[in-house]
């Protein structure tokens, strides 16, 4: 069981480092101190040690399809985008603050962009169905929004949470900080702001984004001195 551990702590990091195509067994082997024969033998190959990884993560993603899913099951008008988004992000960060929590966002974030088919086929069975139920709750906010575009809006969301998630050592160079300044709670109530605000956009038909003054000109108009309203 420890052999095993340790190949799969080993795994995470190749596979998030190197990506599916990029990580060697050999290497993982390496680092795990066993032999390729005995990783061949727990795992058999590539594909099935990455699916492996994934599964020792399975609370993570099995939490976040179940609270989405208690959200849709609910019904339409039962919950708001808001909802949908605070789900995603509460998770996120909860697995990011994990012992190999990050890297195992790193690495989902190195295998759903894989061009090779077997990752591919790792995201399908193993990661899109949280995904889906995303998709579909968007839909029910937005009956007239295709399904195009409410998936445009979760690879909008689900790829600024994970930027932001692994590369918080560039946020605190470019805030000129050397540790975090503000509590996590400050980070997740703005990124859900953008990120609401950024599906909204999104998926709200067109003619009523049109129509809707501008954030500048509203702004203005409220900054007007009263002697130049009149």
């Amino acid at each position: 069981m420890q052999r095993k551990s340790a190949i799969l702590i080993a795994a995470n990091h190749h596979f998030a480092h190197h990506g599916f195509r990029g990580a060697s067994l050999r290497d993982i082997a390496r680092d795990a101190q066993v032999s390729l024969t005995l990783l061949n033998h727990h795992f058999g190959s590539k594909y099935q040690l990455l699916s492996a990884v994934i599964d020792s993560h399975r609370k993570m993603l099995d939490d976040r399809a179940s609270s989405l899913l208690a959200l849709v099951t609910a019904g339409p008008g039962t919950f708001t985008v808001r909802d949908l988004v605070q789900v995603w992000i509460r998770i996120g960060f909860a697995t990011a603050a994990e012992a190999d929590g990050e890297t195992f966002l790193r690495l989902m974030a190195r295998v759903i962009d894989d061009p090779t088919e077997e990752a591919a086929q790792v995201v399908r069975e193993k990661l899109d169905d949280a995904a889906l139920v995303f998709i579909d709750a968007l839909q029910l906010c937005y009956p007239k929004a295709s399904r195009h575009a409410a998936a445009s809006a979760y690879i909008y969301v689900s790829a600024s949470l994970l930027k932001f998630l692994i590369g918080s050592k560039r946020l605190f160079r470019l805030a000129q900080a050397a540790s975090p300044a503000e509590s996590t709670a400050d980070d997740q109530d703005r990124l859900t702001r953008f990120l609401v605000a950024g599906i909204e956009a999104a998926l709200r038909p067109r003619a009523e984004v049109e129509t809707r003054p501008s954030l500048a000109a509203a702004n203005g108009a409220a900054g007007e001195p009263d002697a130049a309203r009149q």
